[in-house]
């Protein structure tokens, strides 16, 4: 607010000073002298003169007199006795005076009497640049409703509804938006993954169904959209078909920025996606979409694990063993994982890049790794209390005969 009004004065001052500065500007009167309004005169009466002479008026012979005449009247007229000071330079203070007053205050004046000075306050700002509430926001997006609803055939705003219903929350008017949209323009890939994904939304969370038949339609309008692909991964992964999961997601890697966060986030899932595949007993094959820069040299780590005396009484045959390694030092993914059973116990093992659960995360470009054995009773691959484990020490990939013993009970 303050800054407001200096700027505000700042400008007063400007537009004063374009007023005062050539009205207070010092020049000479306009009006003449009196030596020159008498020589002025005299000039005239010697032009009448010679004039009167001309025409025969006065004789030629009178002329020397009337001359002499006239120099004697300019002779006393023109006495520096009789001359007058020139006029002094004229200022017009009174004026400028009022014009300092009257500009400013009318200025201000104006604007208090037909402005916004209100608009200055910060609360006030503060409050009209709060966002709409929510009820605002519903009570918007319910009058766009009534509109769309009158134009049946506007594709633009059905859209717009639809994406809006979305937004809030209102799955259902949103798939009954999308269900029209998708009838004014059948073949729009993106608005049939969008009606999948909102129908879905809508059925709790589950594209079984209606949903996975449209992923199919807009696959086959467009084969490369991004949506479409990672809405039939899902579909696939919620039915533990890893494999098929597996398939569109590589198709959806391509599509992706390869340093992008979806792109990030899109391994993300998949390394997860491993780990419960690998729980599942279900082993997925690496991504053959993916070609590494160059060949990753041949590098395995093997060796034996055994089970504590101690702690054998806690295990069951059908318990879960899970062999893996991980990076020293590094992301916490592991790099090669194979599945056993207790009753397999003692038992040798041998860990590869064929055994990798992401193409980005090979054992054989580890530069150094830990073995880990875990008893899980539930088949999680994920560690919970009461997991049975034991680790190796740091070691090269190329390793053999590790000697790892299951030992430690997870708290």
């Amino acid at each position: 607010m303050m800054m407001f009004w200096i700027l505000a004065a700042l400008l007063t001052l400007v537009a004063l000073g374009f007023v005062l500065v050539p009205l207070l500007r010092a020049r000479p009167s306009a009006a003449p002298d009196a030596v020159g309004a008498n020589l002025e005169v005299l000039r005239s009466q010697r032009r009448e003169l010679e004039a009167d002479i001309a025409n025969g008026v006065l004789p030629a012979d009178a002329r020397a007199e009337a001359l002499a005449e006239l120099v004697d009247r300019a002779r006393n007229d023109l006495a520096p006795a009789a001359a007058t000071r020139p006029a002094t330079a004229t200022r017009p203070w009174i004026t400028a005076a009022i014009i300092g007053v009257a500009l400013p205050a009318l200025a201000f004046g104006t604007y208090l009497a037909i402005g916004m000075p209100a608009a200055t306050d910060a609360r006030m700002a503060a409050h009209e640049t709060r966002p709409a509430d929510d009820a605002q926001i519903v009570a918007l997006v319910d009058s766009l409703a009534t509109k769309v609803r009158e134009r049946p055939d506007d594709a633009q705003g059905w859209a717009l509804l639809a994406r809006s219903m979305a937004a809030i929350g209102r799955f259902k008017e949103s798939a009954e938006a999308y269900e029209h949209l998708a009838t004014l323009v059948p073949a729009d890939a993106q608005v049939l993954a969008d009606y999948a994904d909102a129908l879905g939304m809508a059925q709790g969370r589950s594209l079984a169904g209606r949903p996975s038949e449209l992923v199919k339609q807009a696959l086959g309008l467009d084969p490369r959209n991004r949506k479409a692909l990672a809405l039939a991964g899902s579909a696939a992964l919620d039915a533990a078909d890893f494999g098929a999961a597996m398939g569109y997601f590589q198709r959806l890697a391509v599509e992706l920025p390869a340093d992008s966060e979806d792109a990030k986030q899109l391994q993300s899932i998949v390394d997860e996606m491993r780990v419960k595949a690998l729980a599942a007993g279900q082993r997925i094959a690496a991504a053959p979409g993916r070609v590494p820069a160059k060949p990753a040299a041949p590098s395995s780590v093997t060796g034996a694990v055994t089970l504590a005396p101690a702690i054998a009484s806690k295990v069951s045959p059908s318990d879960t063993v899970f062999i893996f390694a991980r990076s020293e030092g590094g992301p916490k993914v592991p790099l090669a994982v194979m599945r056993a059973t207790a009753r397999d116990l003692p038992m040798r093992f041998a860990l590869d890049d064929s055994m990798s659960m992401a193409p980005a995360f090979k054992l054989s470009a580890a530069e150094a790794v830990r073995v880990e054995a875990r008893i899980s009773r539930s088949g999680n691959a994920v560690p919970q209390a009461g997991d049975l484990v034991g680790r190796s020490g740091v070691v090269k990939p190329g390793a053999r005969d590790i000697a790892i013993v299951i030992d430690r009970v997870i708290p």
